[in-house]
């Protein structure tokens, strides 16, 4: 028979840990909110300092509140076991946001709430809990929590919460300037907020409203869902079972959004910004109606032509096993044994996209065998234009070893770079026999050497030979320009 000993984590270094999980500002503002939500609070209120001499951010809301008990285990880390039935609405996930997030930004957490009538405060101090090396948490009297920074924010209420950050040695040590940091996150909060709990904000009934320092947030509209030229597409309802074997239900709506062309100033606001119109297309994937990850496609191949879709994923917190939902509620993976049909879901709405874009032109290919870096165009009027060949297959290596945001971004510049192709210039200084052909050794060397590293990537990636992979790179611009390329990389190794 084991014998078995208690074994408690250290108190100061399992909370400095902590510290590190990687919440940006941002992030740890909006999982406080997430308890605001989950709170049934109506009204949300961030409350940044206006005077520099003071560092504090507070998130105060109307919510049901706590008494003493209730905000003292929730002061706990892991207040409760991430599997324990929770309520539909539920944003929080292990018992762990309100002080990871909060300490991930400060070394004092203060909480004040109100319920039945009672106030009541804990207070974690890391400089503290370092010096005692113990999970000690300071409750406060109700003389003390007068002294409080919006103690009086509750007086008018018959219940709600303050969060209370003071201490801000993160900031200070990367910025040195508290104050202008967080004048400089209020407004990059009230972004993040916009977007993250849009449908909240935008709902009819039952909305929230939530404010930075008096300012009410509007929230966005990735999906411009009231834009005339939307596409909508069908919305198809997945059953999927989750660890217990009870069957949820996941619900994915496609949309097709409208032309840059076709967009106002207002429209820009609502989608996100103008900057990420493009490089945010992709899965938007909601867990209870708060925006959980965005602007990816989890692997799959991207398209050129798919640049205006965006699907809208809604699951359950029931999954959050399932579909990898971290403490941040920054992360998810789709699912293995839902991927195939939500694929199917949005290729249907690709299907549709790809028929917006290719009015502008059929392709024209002077030899159906070779894998052209420039395809060339024939648009109206019997005129042609040239693209860079997004699915050439050494787009496909380089597209394997980026994320989905950075692909979108690099696309944007080759389109520039198309726009920018100085035909008349090419065309006067080839008519005068004035562009350089030469094929020197020094080329000869880079080609090689080029050629060596998409082989070696093609071969990882694509899980082929490499005498395969020479014979596919050999069909690619510009390598198949150089023949004399086969028996070089055949008899290297």
């Amino acid at each position: 028979m084991p014998i078995y000993r208690e074994n408690q984590p250290t108190a100061d270094i399992l909370m400095t840990s902590m510290r590190s999980m990687g919440y940006s500002f941002e992030s740890a503002i909006a999982d406080i909110i997430d308890n605001s939500i989950s709170a049934n609070a109506t009204k949300i209120e961030l409350k940044y300092p206006a005077d520099p001499s003071e560092a504090f951010v507070a998130i105060c809301d109307n919510g049901v509140g706590m008494t003493s008990s209730e905000l003292y285990n929730a002061m706990k880390y892991g207040s409760r076991h991430h599997s324990d039935e929770r309520e539909e609405l539920d944003l929080g996930r292990f018992g762990l946001g309100l002080k990871s997030a909060s300490l991930s930004q400060c070394r004092k957490l203060t909480v004040i709430s109100k319920k039945d009538g009672e106030i009541s405060s804990y207070v974690w101090s890391l400089d503290h809990v370092e010096k005692q090396k113990n999970w000690e948490i300071a409750q406060y009297s109700n003389d003390e929590i007068k002294e409080i920074k919006f103690n009086d924010y509750l007086s008018e209420l018959e219940h709600g919460t303050v969060v209370l950050w003071e201490d801000f040695d993160v900031i200070e040590k990367s910025s040195g300037q508290v104050y202008a940091a967080l004048s400089k996150y209020q407004q990059s909060t009230a972004d993040y907020i916009a977007l993250i709990f849009h449908r909240f904000i935008n709902r009819d009934r039952n909305k929230i409203q939530i404010y930075s320092n008096n300012y009410l947030i509007e929230g966005l509209d990735p999906f411009l869902e009231n834009h005339p030229k939307t596409d909508p597409r069908r919305k198809i309802n997945l059953p999927i079972m989750d660890s217990t074997g009870v069957e949820r239900m996941v619900y994915v709506q496609p949309y097709v959004l409208p032309f840059q062309k076709d967009l106002s100033a207002e429209d820009k606001r609502l989608s996100g910004g103008i900057e990420n119109y493009r490089s945010k297309q992709g899965f938007y994937v909601y867990r209870n109606e708060r925006l959980i990850i965005w602007g990816t496609w989890f692997g799959r191949h991207r398209d050129e032509l798919t640049k205006y879709a965006r699907v809208k994923v809604d699951i359950p917190n029931t999954l959050d096993d399932i579909w990898g939902i971290d403490i941040k509620k920054q992360n998810a993976t789709i699912p293995g044994v839902i991927k195939k049909q939500l694929t199917k879901a949005v290729d249907e709405a690709m299907d549709l996209a790809v028929k917006k874009q290719k009015h502008r032109g059929r392709i024209e290919k002077i030899d159906d065998e070779i894998d052209y870096i420039w395809d060339r165009i024939q648009c109206r009027d019997n005129v042609f234009t040239y693209k860079i060949n997004r699915d050439s297959k050494i787009f496909d290596l380089i597209k394997g070893q980026i994320s989905d945001s950075a692909w979108n971004q690099l696309d944007m510049v080759l389109e520039e770079i198309e726009n920018a192709v100085p035909y008349q210039q090419i065309y006067i200084d080839k008519s005068q026999n004035k562009v350089d052909e030469e094929i020197s050794k020094e080329r000869m060397a880079e080609i090689q050497a080029k050629a060596e590293m998409l082989i070696k990537m093609s071969v990882s990636m694509w899980n082929t030979t490499r005498e395969n992979a020479i014979d596919i790179l050999l069909k690619s611009e510009p390598f198949n320009q150089f023949p004399q390329l086969k028996d070089i990389l055949y008899n290297e190794r």
